[in-house]
């Protein structure tokens, strides 16, 4: 069974890498001077994806112990300022709370994993529930308003969803990456799975920013 897991996720793996490329491609195509924060953002995660891709072929395994705080740290202030920036106001006093949350928490992440046997990632779960709170934040203005954006609220649906499990996976995050493959290949192919959704509705988003207005 572990061979197949190990081809399922790295087929997933590509899949993904191949959906930001072709969402940067598309971008920049049709123009990027109206989605230059969706495009640093799925550059940025262009560039993660294809770090951790490379440090697998290569099978330098340490690599993907720096690369998830690093994910972890950029996920959060960007998705931050895209929500400011399209779904709803945010406090500028709350959205730098958030800024420096990410500072820290990324520094101490860092100086954590010098120690890879033990490390956890729990600062993740509040990174998660922040972007969930984001979500649902902007399912409540549209509940209140009773107007939906098709592309803003089917985002926020993949954010919703991915980051819920983010946060579930986080809290067990040492038993993922210590136990045997066969008992959590599922869970990690299944995230894979959510991840390439929640990149593909950005994609679409910004593919379609033109006819969206800011909040």
């Amino acid at each position: 069974m572990m061979p197949t897991y190990n081809s399922l996720s790295l087929y997933l793996q590509m899949i993904i890498n191949l959906t930001l490329i072709t969402g940067l491609i598309l971008f920049i195509k049709t123009g990027i001077k109206i989605k230059v924060l969706l495009f640093i953002f799925l550059f940025g995660e262009s560039a993660l994806e294809l770090t951790d891709l490379a440090g697998r072929l290569m099978k330098l395994n340490s690599l993907n112990t720096y690369n998830y705080p690093l994910s972890q740290f950029f996920g959060l202030v960007m998705i931050t300022a895209v929500y400011s920036r399209y779904f709803i106001k945010i406090p500028n006093l709350l959205k730098w709370a958030v800024y420096v949350y990410a500072v820290l928490s990324l520094a101490v992440n860092i100086m954590y994993i010098q120690n890879i046997k033990s490390v956890t990632f729990y600062s993740n779960i509040v990174s998660s529930i922040i972007i969930c709170a984001l979500a649902g934040t902007y399912f409540l203005k549209i509940i209140k308003k009773t107007r939906i954006d098709r592309n803003l609220f089917s985002v926020s649906i993949s954010v919703f969803l991915f980051f819920s499990i983010e946060c579930l996976i986080s809290t067990t995050f040492n038993f993922l990456i210590s136990s045997h493959l066969e008992w959590v290949a599922p869970i990690w192919l299944f995230r894979g799975i959510l991840l390439c959704f929640f990149y593909i509705s950005f994609i679409n988003l910004g593919c379609r920013i033109g006819t969206i207005r800011a909040r």
